[in-house]
């Protein structure tokens, strides 16, 4: 199974932050937009796989536009990233 989480990248005082609304405490950075993005996509990696090695459950990823803009926050884009749901070898035995 696939899910796709959004990730906002804003500006930050010293290249770009990234985090993800759908899932508290997951962020990143990066120097440019596009290391943004791209470690957005480790650090979500990361962060759900310890939540299903803690047997908590993944949080819900919401569609994109179910996200409201936050006016505090110096939004540059948006970008969804995939995660794909690993198969646990233990519910196969």
């Amino acid at each position: 199974m696939v899910r796709f989480y959004v990730a906002v990248i804003e500006k930050a005082e010293d290249g770009f932050g990234v985090f993800f609304p759908d899932v508290p405490g997951c962020t990143s950075a990066g120097d440019t937009v596009q290391d943004a993005a791209k470690n957005a996509e480790q650090a979500l990696h990361g962060h759900l796989l310890l939540t299903l090695e803690n047997d908590e459950p993944l949080p819900e990823a919401l569609p994109l536009d179910a996200i409201p803009a936050d006016p505090e926050v110096a939004e540059v884009t948006r970008v969804l990233v995939r995660f794909e749901v690993p198969v646990r070898s233990d519910a196969l035995q």
